[in-house]
C-alpha cells in the first residue's frame, strides 16, 4: 500500500482531540447528575455504553476521513487478455459519388473524419494500417505501417484532392488490398475494411471475391449514404465541358437524373455533375454489392445512414472477432479513498441516531 498525500497524516491529531472531548463530556455529565436527580423521571439518562458507542463512531468517522485524505492506494494483480495482433487494410472509395452531401459535410469527408478518429484511438489488437484509395482504378496510398501519422497524412491529402474521379471499381480495390497483404512478410492476420457508398461499375469483382475466399481473407464493409437520390457537387475547376461527357450513361445504371436547363451554381459557388442533356446526375446508396462482398468472404456489413453511426460501426467491425491468444498478469494501483469515504458516511449516519 502507498499514500499519495502522506503529508496529511498530521490530521490524525483530531482523534485525540475527539477522545479528550468525549472524556470531558462524560466527566461533566457525571458531575452534574446528582444536582439534577429530581428531573430523572422527565429525561432519558445516558449510559456508559451509549457514550462509548458515540465515541467509537466519532473516532471511526474521523479516522476514515483522514485515511481518505491521504489518498491510499493498494497494488492489485489482475488477468489481462493478450489479443492476436492484426493488420488492418482500409479501402476507401474516392469516386465522385462520394462527394454527395446527403451525409454532412459529405460522404467522403465524413468517412475520412471517422477513419482519423479510428487511427488516433487505434483499438488494442490492431498493429499496422494500410490504405488503398479507389475509383475506376485503385491506388495503394500506404503499405502496412505502424506509423499512424503517415496514414493520417494520406487522408489529409485525399481531403485536399480536387480532381474528379469517375467510375467505381470495387474489384480493383480488393485486388490491390490483397496485393498489399501478400507483399508483407510478417505472419500477422490481415483484416480488410471497405468503406464505400456501394456503387460498382467494374468487371473485376467476381475474380477478386474468388481470390479472397481462396486465401481465407475476410472483408468487413461499411456502407455510407442515404436512400434518397441526391446530386453530385463539383468544385469550380471540375465544372468544365470535359467533366460533363463521362457520366452520360450513368442515369441508366442505377442513377436517376433530375433537373434541366443550363448549369446552375450551388450555394457554395459550385456546379453539379450533369449529363449531355444538361440534367443533374444523381446518386443514391446501393448496398447490394457491399452485402455480397461481406457475405461471400464471411465478413460483417454495417450501414451508416446519417454518418453519426460511422464511428461506432468502424469500432464494432475492427473489434468484432479479435482472438485471445492467452492471458498475462498485470498489476496496478487502485484507490481506496472511496471505501474510506463510504465508511465515514455510515459512521456519521449512525451518530445522527445516537446523538
Amino acid at each position: 500500500m502507498r499514500f499519495l498525500r502522506p503529508d496529511l497524516l498530521q490530521w490524525w491529531l483530531v482523534i485525540p482531540v475527539l477522545v479528550a472531548s468525549c472524556g470531558l463530556h462524560w466527566r461533566l455529565t457525571r458531575a452534574f447528575r446528582p444536582s439534577t436527580a429530581q428531573f430523572a423521571p422527565l429525561s432519558r439518562r445516558t449510559t456508559w455504553r451509549r457514550d462509548a458507542t458515540v465515541l467509537g463512531g466519532s473516532v471511526l468517522a474521523a479516522a476514515a476521513i483522514v485515511f481518505a485524505l491521504m489518498r491510499p492506494q493498494v497494488l492489485l494483480a489482475h488477468r489481462v487478455p493478450e489479443y492476436e495482433r492484426q493488420d488492418l487494410i482500409i479501402m476507401l472509395d474516392r469516386s465522385v459519388s462520394m462527394r454527395a452531401r446527403d451525409i454532412l459535410p459529405s460522404r467522403f469527408s465524413r468517412a475520412t473524419l471517422e477513419l482519423r478518429n479510428l487511427l488516433r484511438q487505434k483499438p488494442e489488437g490492431v498493429d499496422r494500417i494500410g490504405l488503398v484509395g479507389f475509383a475506376d482504378s485503385s491506388l495503394v496510398l500506404s503499405y502496412l505501417t505502424g506509423d499512424v501519422e503517415s496514414v493520417l497524412f494520406y487522408l489529409d491529402w485525399l481531403d485536399g484532392e480536387s480532381s474528379t474521379l469517375f467510375g467505381t471499381n470495387i474489384g480493383a480495390a480488393l485486388r490491390s488490398a490483397v496485393d498489399v497483404a501478400k507483399k508483407d512478410d510478417r505472419p500477422t492476420r490481415k483484416r480488410f475494411l471497405l468503406v464505400s457508398d456501394g456503387e460498382d461499375y467494374g468487371t473485376e469483382l467476381n475474380t477478386a471475391l474468388d481470390r479472397l475466399r481462396a486465401d481465407g481473407y475476410r472483408v468487413d464493409c461499411i456502407g455510407i449514404g442515404s436512400e434518397q437520390a441526391v446530386p453530385i457537387p463539383l468544385t469550380p475547376s471540375d465544372a468544365g465541358p470535359s467533366s460533363l461527357r463521362e457520366p452520360q450513361a450513368r442515369p441508366e445504371q442505377g442513377r436517376g437524373a433530375t433537373g434541366s436547363g443550363s448549369p446552375r451554381a450551388g450555394s457554395r459557388g459550385e456546379d453539379y455533375l450533369r449529363d449531355d442533356a444538361g440534367r443533374r446526375v444523381t446518386t443514391k446508396f446501393e448496398e447490394a454489392t457491399l452485402v455480397r462482398v461481406a457475405a461471400t468472404t464471411g465478413g460483417r456489413y454495417v450501414r451508416s445512414a446519417t454518418g453519426t453511426e460511422l464511428a461506432r460501426a468502424i469500432g464494432e467491425v475492427v473489434k468484432g472477432d479479435r482472438r485471445i491468444l492467452g492471458w498475462r498478469t498485470a498489476t496496478d494501483y487502485r484507490d481506496l479513498y472511496p471505501v474510506a469515504l463510504a465508511v465515514a458516511a455510515v459512521a456519521a449516519a449512525a451518530l445522527c441516531f445516537l446523538v
